[in-house]
């Protein structure tokens, strides 16, 4: 477990800079859904509080500036190299080094807790939704792999971190039952679920 904890630290600085912009699938189509559920939701508000749980190099809130979307935003994750990328590119902006899983040392209170393609690589997926909960009434989670499995199953994967190295990250395939029962404990009174041309989804936990 601590190689793959490990590994989120492990970016030479400039795959470090591009994770996520390059790396893999961008899902720009449903980034732009996300911005487009998030004004929606926050439309009575000037300029909402968004906490990006995971926010690893802060790209989310690089694409909020480029789509115009006008908020309060604060990143939170425990790669200090990622960080260190966010403060760089997004330097009015607010960052939190914090373990995703726990959400311990947050404080306070705000219009949004967003995960952006995170649920799916945390190992207590109940345990952060529940700090989710504490932070916001209302938890937007973006979807790479949405809960429609019939089982849970998870998969050691390998990432490029630059400097012909490859290191480990799991990725959680959730199924419905769970995430079910996730919601349920955690008392969500509704969700409402948002669908993009790509299978990524976008879910609003309101409670």
């Amino acid at each position: 477990m601590s190689n793959l904890s490990n590994s989120w630290n492990a970016f030479s600085p400039d795959i470090a800079e591009q994770y996520l912009k390059t790396y893999g699938h961008p899902s720009v189509s449903s980034k732009a859904l996300l911005v487009d559920v998030l004004k929606q939701y926050t439309a009575s508000v000037a300029k909402p509080s968004v906490i990006d749980l995971g926010c690893g190099n802060a790209q989310i809130g690089e694409f909020f500036i480029e789509k115009n979307f006008d908020c309060v935003y604060t990143g939170v994750d425990f790669s200090d190299v990622l960080l260190d990328v966010g403060r760089r590119v997004l330097p009015n902006a607010n960052f939190i080094k914090d373990d995703v899983n726990t959400l311990g040392l947050i404080q306070g209170r705000y219009d949004i807790a967003l995960y952006s393609h995170v649920v799916e690589l945390l190992s207590s997926p109940e345990e952060s939704l529940a700090a989710a909960k504490r932070l916001s009434d209302i938890v937007v989670i973006r979807f790479y792999e949405p809960p429609e499995f019939e089982t849970d199953t998870t998969e050691l994967k390998w990432m490029d971190v630059g400097n012909e190295q490859q290191v480990p990250f799991l990725r959680r395939k959730m199924s419905r039952d769970y995430y079910r029962m996730v919601l349920a404990k955690l008392d969500c009174k509704q969700v409402d679920i948002y669908r993009d041309a790509t299978k990524d989804q976008v879910h609003v936990l309101l409670f």
